[in-house]
């Protein structure tokens, strides 16, 4: 699997699981399967309800002789504030039991993240923590964790995927260490991705599905991405994209797909933003 390197050095399985609405009763089978079949990242959150799921299966996988250290584990944050926010670290910490967790995330702007930015860079210098980063930042609430942030977010996770390629996003990150990070990556049930003519043609002359294109295109152009299932025949099939390799004509192809909308939606509207309004320090 190609790995990502995220600042400070840490590196990261460029495609993984997702486990948004994953019941938390079935969780802890759902990764534990998705390790044996190949993966090595798996994304959850406070908001999701699973943190504990993640970790049984994390902490089962590793009693039968995986080290944890081959184990990419991201989590996000629902508080906000520096007390908050230092209560929210020790709560997944206690509820997935791991260790240290190799990425936490704001999961979206609340108005004083700034504070909890604070709180979670405190707990990388104490190693509780090796990465942190946001998700569902844009604009001004972006500007803002960049110009007082010591550490710079390692990504920003957010709604990407051949018809939403996030570009202007993507060329304020291109000024900062900040890696793209895509949740739904196969898109919503609107988007058409996965029945998608272009990416059904181009799967065809690989013996791929459109799926298998769409997540293909994200790797090759660098996007970490988190799709999401529970089914261990889509388990493999999302893993196997990761080395599928498409030509530069395909790419091309591929990106001119983009509608600058997510979901029949127009794109976020700070988005339209100067990228030299957002370096980082």
């Amino acid at each position: 699997m190609q790995q990502i390197t995220l600042v400070g050095g840490v590196e990261m399985p460029v495609l993984g699981l997702g486990v948004y609405q994953t019941p938390s009763s079935d969780t802890e089978r759902v990764v534990r399967q998705a390790i044996e079949v190949g993966y090595r990242s798996i994304d959850t959150a406070q908001y999701y309800g699973n943190e504990e799921g993640v970790g049984r299966a994390v902490r089962a996988v590793v009693a039968q002789g995986l080290d944890r250290e081959d184990l990419f584990v991201t989590t996000k944050l629902r508080s906000s504030g520096y007390r908050a926010g230092l209560r929210a670290i020790d709560e997944s910490l206690t509820a997935l039991d791991i260790g240290a967790i190799d990425l936490m995330l704001i999961h979206w702007p609340q108005g004083r993240d700034t504070g909890t930015w604070r709180a979670l860079e405190e707990a990388v210098s104490a190693g509780r923590l090796r990465a942190i980063g946001l998700s569902n930042f844009y604009g001004a609430e972006l500007a803002e964790i960049m110009g007082c942030a010591d550490l710079a977010p390692a990504v920003d996770q957010v709604e990407q995927h051949v018809l939403y390629q996030q570009r202007r996003l993507r060329r304020a990150l291109a000024h900062s260490p900040t890696r793209l990070e895509a949740w739904g990556p196969l898109g919503r049930g609107g988007d058409s991705v996965v029945r998608h003519p272009v990416l059904t043609g181009i799967g065809r002359r690989h013996g791929a599905s459109a799926a298998q294109v769409a997540l293909a295109f994200q790797v090759a152009t660098g996007v970490i991405t988190i799709p999401k299932t529970v089914h261990r025949e889509r388990m493999v099939e999302n893993l196997a994209a990761a080395d599928l390799v498409l030509s530069a004509e395909e790419l091309e192809r591929v990106a001119a797909l983009d509608t600058g909308r997510c979901g029949g939606w127009p794109a976020h509207p700070e988005q339209d933003y100067d990228p030299a309004d957002y370096p980082f320090r």
